[in-house]
């Protein structure tokens, strides 16, 4: 079987590596979603959870948000989770500081809600006297882009190959944006606004209506079908599936040799909202393969990396009831 390439690495193959040195090896712009688990710092292991400051943290978390800036699709997403809202606070200002990342959705995994089978365990916590706070049974989960709902970027552009395309269409009608909105109506607008972030494409009627103007040089007019369809390819992914919110329900998970697993079914979820089949998911704090499961599962090609050789060896081992053997994951 051909092995499908990443630049000099494999695909669906988990690397023995640190974070940061694996995604070096990655190309530019060539992973199309990427879902992480970072450490918390907040001493779950000491031998990945902890930092001598709070600012140390921050300034190595930050070379991970470089680096998965830098190998994102522009038209990729990227989602990480963290606990402590004092830090994630810290997190999103060197986000917000030094990437382009757009900030899109705050999620709140809440892990004790009706029907949860761990609900009367997590209930006892709730209950202890002398509670100066409310329990935290809730992670979160932290959603980017570099585009905002309308593909627009920090910089406050985008679509523009498209943007090129009805301007070229305009000087070929040879026709003022009001002339044009005098003859086909205010819905012609928004494709002709050279320098707004709210240029959109028009819709189908409105372009057919467009073509119908007499033109005084030639030009070629593309599909509506083409159009659409590099408007699709220019947005983010994002397959509604009509079914969450902002707040998701999901049982804890097993630890399985791994003391802070996430449910398969919530990066299941991830993966099928802000990616398609084919796709190619990058996790670089793979743990013990819990994306790598959900991305095969959803007949996606994933990327990992991890550190630690003992949570290699678990992934491996949840890989091989996903995978076929001449496909299965390796660590190096």
């Amino acid at each position: 079987m051909t092995k499908k390439l990443l630049g000099d690495l494999e695909l669906n193959r988990i690397y023995q590596r640190d974070c940061i040195e694996g995604m070096r090896l990655l190309p530019d712009d060539s992973v199309d979603l990427i879902v992480i688990d970072p450490p918390y710092n907040i001493g779950k292991d000491k031998r990945w959870d902890k930092w001598r400051s709070v600012d140390d943290y921050v300034a190595w978390m930050t070379e991970v948000f470089l680096e998965c800036e830098r190998v994102l699709k522009p038209n990729g997403s990227f989602y990480w989770f963290h606990n402590d809202f004092p830090q994630i606070r810290k997190l999103m200002d060197a986000i917000d500081a030094e990437t382009s990342f757009v900030f899109k959705q705050f999620i709140v995994w809440n892990k004790r809600f009706e029907g949860a089978k761990l609900k009367g365990y997590l209930d006892g916590h709730i209950a202890v006297g002398g509670l100066r706070n409310y329990k935290q049974m809730a992670e979160y989960c932290l959603f980017y882009t570099f585009q905002d709902d309308y593909g627009v970027n920090k910089e406050g552009f985008g679509f523009q190959s498209l943007r090129n395309y009805f301007c070229e269409l305009q000087e070929a009608l040879g026709l003022t944006k009001k002339a044009i909105i005098d003859k086909i109506g205010q819905r012609a607008d928004h494709c002709f606004r050279w320098n707004s972030a709210q240029w959109d494409l028009p819709t189908r009627e409105t372009y057919e209506d467009l073509l119908t103007l007499p033109r005084r040089v030639d030009f070629e007019p593309r599909s509506y079908d083409s159009l659409r369809a590099e408007y699709e390819d220019l947005r983010y992914v994002f397959n509604n599936q009509k079914t969450h919110h902002s707040v998701w329900n999901y049982e804890v998970a097993l630890k399985l040799g791994h003391i802070t697993p996430k449910p398969v079914e919530l990066i299941e979820n991830i993966i099928r909202h802000s990616s398609n089949e084919g796709a190619i998911v990058l996790d670089c704090f793979m743990g013990s393969g819990t994306t790598a499961v959900a991305a095969a599962k959803l007949k996606r090609n994933f990327i990992g990396f991890e550190r630690e050789p003992e949570y290699v060896k678990i992934a491996n081992q949840r890989l091989e009831n996903v995978l076929d053997v001449d496909d299965g994951c390796i660590s190096r």
